[in-house]
């Protein structure tokens, strides 16, 4: 009796019922008492029952199913029926690729909605400057050029929002074409501690002008790493540049770096603001901002670290923070050491 196993009782029952119900009909047809046809005609349609509900669920049958599942678009549906031998394994290969189908189209609608984020932050950081720009050219050509000094005041504050579209569209297309592989960057012998150090030269005025210490510390015996030199300054200036950005008059900006184990490790540690232990997951993201409108007061374009993230990664390393809101922040890049 083990083939009944594969009957649906469902199906079964419903069959069995309705051949009773046939049965019944028949009898009371008749002189209204079971005689031997009617009998018979129940043993019949029992049978009947019993091969329609088995053929419900023939291995052949329930692979068509699964088949017309995938076509139609629903991709939950699985074989959850033991088929035996090349059915079984059919029936495997089905669920797996039902499987990867509905992957593929989760990663999909991942894949529309950053593309939708996308449009829209880069709509809105563009629409900020653009609004100013005609805000305030409006007013000059309503009569504001007359004065002097309020027509000054207005065209440096069209040049600062065009400086800004201006950051803002290079970074997008230096993003992009990190994040398409078409910028590989050429790869040469790097020292991270001349390649920090002329950063730091470079960000020191920045540094000065809010009274903050600056201070490069003496890597130890690092051996060059096979790197693009620009990206490698692009990753410390990006980095230093925001340390500076975001620590008050009279903080300080350390940079040190260790060799341990091997990897160097450059750490880019302020004494500033820090960042929230809830946003800190993010910090990478494109657009992500802690504080929005300190960030684009000061100039940011929300793509910084995403950029740092991905020249980082592009040369084998890591990046990462560590940081307590009110104390400060540490920024550490990590890149494997060549092999000896």
């Amino acid at each position: 009796m083990a083939w009944l196993g594969k009957i649906s009782l469902r199906r079964f029952l419903f069959a069995l019922l309705f051949a009773a119900a046939a049965a019944l009909a028949a009898r009371l047809w008749t002189h209204g008492s079971l005689k031997a046809p009617e009998a018979g005609l129940i043993g019949a349609a029992a049978v009947l029952a019993v091969l329609l509900a088995r053929n419900d669920l023939s291995p052949l049958t329930v692979l068509c199913r699964m088949a017309d599942d995938l076509a139609q678009g629903r991709n939950k549906s699985r074989i959850r029926e033991i088929l035996p031998g090349e059915y079984g394994r059919l029936a495997q290969s089905l669920n797996r690729l039902a499987e990867r189908i509905d992957n593929d189209f989760s990663r999909l609608r991942r894949l529309d909605e950053m593309r939708r984020d996308f449009v829209a932050n880069v709509s809105h950081e563009l629409r900020t400057p653009l609004a100013a720009i005609k805000a305030f050219s409006e007013t000059l050509s309503s009569g504001a050029l007359a004065e002097r000094e309020t027509a000054e005041e207005f065209i440096r504050e069209i040049e600062k929002s065009a400086d800004r579209m201006s950051r803002l569209v290079d970074d997008l297309l230096e993003l992009s074409a990190l994040e398409s592989g078409q910028r590989p960057g050429a790869r040469e012998s790097v020292s991270l501690m001349r390649a920090a150090a002329e950063v730091v030269a470079a960000l020191m005025p920045l540094a000065q002008k809010k009274q903050i210490v600056l201070r490069l510390d003496p890597f130890p015996d690092m051996p060059d790493i096979l790197a693009d030199k620009g990206q490698m300054k692009q990753v410390f200036t990006n980095l230093i540049d925001n340390a500076i950005k975001f620590t008050g008059d009279k903080g300080l900006v350390q940079v040190r770096a260790e060799l341990r184990d091997g990897r160097e490790t450059v750490f880019i540690q302020d004494s500033g603001c820090g960042i929230p232990a809830e946003d800190l997951p993010r910090i990478f993201e494109r657009f992500y901002r802690v504080d929005k409108a300190r960030s684009r007061e000061m100039g940011g374009t929300g793509l910084g670290l995403a950029i740092v993230k991905h020249i980082v990664e592009g040369h084998g390393g890591s990046v990462s923070v560590e940081s307590r809101f009110g104390e400060g922040t540490t920024f550490r890049v990590e890149f494997p050491a060549p092999l000896p």
